[in-house]
């Protein structure tokens, strides 16, 4: 995403106060709760002194502060009961004082009727279990909070790192390090049935990127194998395919360096452009060999068939590499940084396969006939001979190619955007579902929240007033489940203060040693600690929770957190969470939360916007390159055909089936724009070349154009068998699209080529025929 886009802006914001959003979790799970804590202890000193990325490392939460301060839970009405207690107590040891002093009884008149038959209880314990007898148990508050479950059967240890981005490299390296010291730990020592594993969104994260590896890695190798299988059938010499293989090789090696000097790497879009080049960038050579072959066959010698494949062939590949190049160089013009990065690393790519194949693999063709290793095949029969027949049903080809293409836009109309995020995802496996559910049973709230910086805690208080009454009056569309802040653990100051003016009076009291029997303090036991206390402010939270709501960096400010009552997997419930928080105006002042769900919404909204402004940029550099090189308006046209129809019949497929728009497939589209553009250039290049021989030309670089288009399908097929709903989705598109393509570039094309211009080269002989 561009930096200065609003959302990124605020993240990165909140980054900087509230630290990393994601976490590793060490999950135990284990029979023996204290087996469980004795590993999450060990662990924790273990990770801490081992690895210098830890920033934190917890499985409890020191919350005897909040137990200390336990009274200033209780509402104000109650500690009046308790205070008139105290004052109670303290006017019947005054009159006892007194009656001794006199050596006559005194009665003094209590301010209020007692609560207490006979004299007050002399201990505030007993007078706690009385008000709990009449008013229920006071609310309890641990002393120490655990990361665990009641049952105690699941611990967790959470492991905050120090990088706030927490790039996809360290993210590996935590789930590494982490897996590797629990194996040192061993857990079978702690308890022989203790299971330890490691989860949290970082550990989500390196899954799904592992997943996208994984396909990749298994789609390359059974493509890449079908492909030398196809070749080598096609050529007939398993040697002439490493011809192809070696400057292709050479050329992604060459895009590669490139792309890790200019863009810094690859990312889980442009993963798939390993691929893609494959596809594309052997096609140049597929049509060069295949062109250098027939003409090797014909009787030529080397060094003519080798201008041949540079001067002829050349031509035409040269226009269909500046297309396809220029083509997705135009995505650099968009914001979206996916589509920006695709787009230099293909075109870079193209340009550089396209340098490979006519510098490499001419060198390679020279050795090998020097050296003995090629071997002239002679084709049978007249493969490599002109053929005056006419291509058949021209018209009517042209006919169903309009049928189609109103057919296609017809059913087009219902292709819609995938609105379900978690479509795209890998498929999570049995254990990995067990982790999250483990997970969820100690934090039942998740991570999925919206945060907000503010200034004050006068803010904050603002803020909390806002979003308590918007919950209650959005009930139509409610998105908003719960708020919470620094005030959801500590009541704020006004309460604070007239809490503690009573229990400063209890205190008092209680303390005074004037009014003490038998030289004993008033009041008994250990709630003299609970009454010696003073306001609880940020600086009193434990270090985990001083993290959550005041931040790392140092400085003034607090953090507020906004959880979702819907999913962020659906886009328009995910964007109506956006809308509800995007923007919050309270007392003149708009605040902005950040969260990473609301950059996603903004991310899909800017790509579905740069996608058409894209195929828009595409489709303009596309035409104009090829009417640069064809100089007629009507020829461009019909070498665009292909590209067109096809393009167009994915459309309708794509509405048929319901294959949805995504993240992911709709950066194949402009890769099935460069495929028919350079079926339509290679084709009509050649047509020409041969004088108006669409059969010949069909036979000849129409069979490369084939194979080409095929080797690219098949560099895709792999992907139809992906973990990743986002991968098979681009797998089901590119087939289906280069399929098409194929199927325009031997129907519509060479039909109109004969419309066009088979009655001027009919004309053209009937007049030398007149002439001689």
């Amino acid at each position: 995403m561009p930096e200065d886009i609003h959302s990124v802006k605020n993240l990165n914001e909140v980054l900087d106060k509230a630290g990393s959003f994601s976490s590793a979790m060490v999950v135990i799970e284990s029979p023996d709760a204290t087996a469980g804590l004795r590993f999450a202890a060990a662990m924790q000193r273990k990770i801490l002194r081992e690895y210098s990325w830890v920033e934190a490392a917890n499985y409890s939460e020191d919350f005897s502060v909040f137990e200390q301060h336990k009274l200033l839970y209780m509402e104000t009405d109650e500690l009046e009961e308790l205070r008139q207690w105290v004052q109670d107590r303290a006017d019947y040891e005054r009159q006892n004082i007194l009656s001794e002093l006199a050596g006559i009884p005194v009665n003094v008149k209590l301010r209020s009727e007692p609560h207490f038959s006979g004299a007050p209880p002399p201990d505030l314990s007993e007078v706690i279990d009385d008000y709990e007898a009449r008013h229920g148990p006071m609310e309890k508050r641990e002393s120490e909070h655990l990361f665990q479950t009641e049952d105690g059967e699941i611990t967790l240890l959470v492991v905050w790192p120090k990088d706030t981005g927490t790039g996809l490299a360290l993210s590996k390296q935590i789930i590494i390090d982490l897996r590797a010291a629990a194996e040192e730990l061993d857990p079978s020592s702690f308890h022989e049935d203790m299971r330890v594993e490691i989860g949290g969104r970082i550990y989500n994260r390196v899954v799904q990127f592992e997943a996208v590896i994984n396909d990749v890695k298994s789609s390359a190798l059974w493509s890449f194998s079908l492909i030398g299988l196809l070749l080598t059938v096609y050529f007939r010499s398993l040697v002439r395919v490493l011809y192809l293989f070696i400057p292709l090789i050479m050329g992604i090696i060459w895009t590669m360096g490139l792309t890790q000097i200019v863009v810094g790497g690859l990312n889980l879009v442009t993963v798939f452009l390993v691929l893609i080049i494959f596809g594309l960038g052997i096609d140049f050579g597929i049509h060069n060999l295949s062109r250098y072959r027939e003409s090797r066959a014909h009787g030529r010698d080397m060094q003519k068939s080798l201008y041949i494949i540079l001067r002829h062939t050349g031509a035409a590949s040269i226009v269909a590499g500046i297309t396809t190049a220029s083509g997705f160089y135009s995505l650099m013009i968009t914001d979206f940084r996916a589509f920006n990065e695709f787009g230099f690393i293909a075109g870079t790519g193209i340009v550089l396969t396209f340098i490979s194949m006519y510098t490499v693999l001419p060198s390679l063709l020279v050795l090998a006939e020097k050296l003995g290793i090629y071997r002239v095949i002679t084709p049978q029969g007249s493969t490599y001979e002109r053929d005056e027949r006419h291509f058949p049903f021209k018209r009517q080809i042209v006919t169903m190619a309009v049928i189609l293409a109103s057919a296609s836009i017809y059913f087009g109309m219902n292709v819609s955007f995938e609105n379900n995020f978690g479509k795209l995802e890998a498929e999570k496996s049995d254990i990995h579902k067990s982790i999250n559910d483990n997970i969820a049973r100690v934090f039942p709230d998740g991570t999925d929240r919206a945060v907000l910086i503010v200034d004050t805690l006068d803010e904050v208080k603002a803020i909390l007033d806002y979003f308590e009454k918007y919950i209650a009056e959005d009930t139509e569309t409610p998105t908003i489940r719960k708020v919470e802040s620094y005030y959801s653990l500590v009541p704020d100051e006004v309460n604070q203060e007239e809490r503690l003016e009573i229990i400063r009076e209890m205190h008092e009291l209680l303390g005074d040693r004037e009014i003490a029997v038998e030289d004993q303090r008033l009041g008994e036991g250990n709630w003299q600690d609970y009454l010696d206390i003073e306001t609880l402010d940020p600086a009193d939270l434990p270090e985990g929770l001083r993290r959550v709501y005041t931040g790392v960096s140092s400085g003034n400010g607090y953090l507020i957190y906004i959880f979702n009552s819907v999913t962020m997997h659906i886009a328009e419930l995910a964007k109506q969470f956006s809308d509800d928080i995007r923007e919050i105006e309270v007392d003149g002042k708009t605040y902005y939360p950040a969260t990473e769900s609301l950059i996603f919404v903004d991310m899909l909204a800017l790509m579905k916007q740069d996608a058409l402004k894209a195929i828009l940029a595409v489709t303009f550099v596309t035409f104009l390159a090829t009417f640069l090189f064809f100089r007629s308006f009507v020829d461009t046209l019909i070498v665009l055909s292909p590209t067109l129809l096809g393009m167009l019949m994915l459309w309708g497929v794509m509405g048929i089936f319901n294959i949805k728009l995504s993240i992911f497939n709709m950066i194949i589209l402009p890769t099935v724009i460069g495929i028919g553009v350079d079926n339509g250039i290679h084709i009509f290049h050649r047509y020409k070349e041969e004088t108006g021989d669409v059969i010949t030309t069909l036979k000849t670089t129409g069979g490369a154009a084939a194979v080409t288009t095929i080797t690219t399908m098949l560099g895709f097929a792999g992907m139809l068998s992906a973990d990743m709903g986002g991968l098979m989705s681009l797998g089901i598109l590119a087939v289906t699209g280069f399929a098409t393509c194929l199927f325009a570039s031997w129907t519509i094309l060479p039909a109109l080529l004969e419309i066009r211009h088979r009655p001027r080269r009919q004309k053209q002989l009937n007049n030398d025929g007149e002439g001689l």
